[in-house]
Parts: C-alpha cells; structure tokens; sequence
C-alpha cells in the first residue's frame, strides 16, 4: 500500500498553527535564524494524527546557535507552550549540512522535549529521524527535503532499530509484567502495540511506518494476535468505541504482552535491512 507524505495544506489546521506560531516567534527574537522547518513522524504518513497526537519538528538554522541565541530561543519554546500546551511540541535546531553527515555526528545544540527545553543531544537525533525526513518528512519552511542532502546508512538503522528492540521495549515489556495494573489500561496497549511492531516492520521490509501503521502491521505479520492490536487502533484512533477487554483489563495486558514478547523475540534475530530500504524519495 503506497502512503503518501501530505503537503502543508493537507496537514491539520492545528499543526499549521502551532508549527507558524513557532516559526513567527523565533523570527521575531532573531530575524534571519530560522532557515527551514520540517516534520517527521507519523504525521509524514497520509497526515496521521490523532487526539494526543505530538508534533515532531526539525528546524534548521543559518548558524550555530550562540549563549545568546539559546536564552532566545529558550523563552520561544516557554511562550509557544504558554499559548499551545497541547498537541506536544517536540524537536532540535541544526544546520542543513547536519543532515548530511550520521546524526551521531552532530554536535550538542538546542531543543525541546516534553516542555522541557536543553541544550545536548536531543533524544531524535538519530538515524530513524533522517530516514524519515528522506522518506516521508514534511516541508514547511526552506528547501524541499526532496532537494537536500540527507544521510542514509542501512545497516546503522537496523542495528539502531534492532537495539532499541533489544533494550528499550524490553524493558517496557519487563515494567509491564512487574506492574499489571498500569499494564492493563488502554493507553498501554496502545503503546506498547503499536510502538513496538513499529520498530519490528521497519526490520522486516526496510521502510519507516506511523504508530497505526505498526498496528496494522500487527494484522499482517501477526494475525493471531489481531485483537489487541485491534484494541491499540482503537484507543488511537477511535477512543470512544467500545472495547472488546471492556469486561477483562487483565486479558487485554496478557494479550498485549504475549504480543510484545513475540515482536521482540523475532525482531532482534532479524538479519540486515532488506533492499525495500531503498525506496525512492
């Protein structure tokens, strides 16, 4: 099935909102910095996005930016959040030639995760980001992604992939198993079965998917275990149907973890990236 990434007219009306009063503030405390502003994320996949839904943003800039630049920069973000606390407003500042060299690279610069404003290295820097921003990132402001260099390294993405498989969900699967009422609600399945075959088809056929995507991937890989991945659709993207674990919480966290066992187990024995990587931009 082909996905396609949205224009800035296709995305919805609150994205363009926030993502316009972000640009507007930093080019009112510093004229001539912002240089382009792009998206990655799900919402790079026919626009998906949904209640609780964040804004995953790459902003790249004409310079480093200096002590003073930063504490500018730093009371955007708290104005932006003041007017916009919600969708979460999350990303990094760089220069264009970054993109091009590994993310591993970059050097500490701003950004903004959960509200939290830093300097370091942002938690999205890193080969997943790139891949999407090539594939399937949205252009809001500067060149075309499709006219800019980005880096591209097959094998660093899968073992980085691999890895987050390895270490990262299983730790999420072993908290699930220590606390199962936390484990039980409908935001974990919608975590932990979406997130985690996410990561598991981009294993499989080389190519970056949405949240929902990982879900539907579920069906497809996985079609023993359709409900919960039903479920996790669900509570995504229809919060206010009814659920099929409405009588019994407990099955849908044994379910859900019986599905992130097998995801895991499979997915960190998974070879190089397969030739579908590849894709055309």
């Amino acid at each position: 099935m082909t996905v396609a990434t949205p224009t800035r007219d296709e995305l919805p009306e609150i994205v363009r909102t926030v993502c316009d009063t972000h640009a507007a503030l930093v080019d009112d405390a510093l004229p001539g910095l912002l240089d382009g502003l792009y998206l990655h994320g799900s919402i790079g996949f026919d626009g998906e996005f949904h209640a609780g839904s964040d804004i995953d943003f790459v902003a790249t800039v004409t310079r480093r930016p200096t002590d003073v630049d930063i504490e500018a920069l730093r009371h955007v973000h708290a104005e932006l959040g003041k007017r916009w606390p919600s969708p979460a407003y999350d990303g990094f500042y760089v220069l264009e030639s970054d993109l091009a060299g590994r993310p591993a690279d970059v050097p500490e610069g701003p950004g903004v995760l959960h509200e939290w404003f830093d300097v370091g290295h942002h938690g999205d820097v890193k080969e997943i980001t790139w891949r999407e921003l090539r594939d399937h990132g949205v252009t809001l402001r500067g060149r075309p992604l499709r006219d800019i260099e980005i880096h591209s390294d097959d094998a660093a993405l899968h073992a980085a992939t691999r890895d987050n498989l390895d270490t990262y969900w299983r730790a999420q699967l072993e908290a699930m198993e220590h606390h199962p009422r936390e484990a039980s609600l409908p935001q974990a399945a919608e975590w932990g079965a979406l997130g985690a075959p996410r990561l598991h088809h981009l294993l499989v056929t080389g190519r970056p998917t949405s949240k929902s995507g990982g879900g539907r991937w579920v069906l497809e890989a996985f079609p023993h275990r359709r409900e919960i991945a039903e479920e996790a659709l669900r509570v995504r993207e229809r919060p206010d149907e009814p659920s099929t674990y409405a009588a019994d919480p407990d099955r849908r966290r044994r379910d859900l973890i019986a599905l992130m066992s097998e995801v895991i187990a499979d997915g960190v024995t998974r070879g190089s990236m397969p030739s579908a990587a590849a894709s055309d931009r």
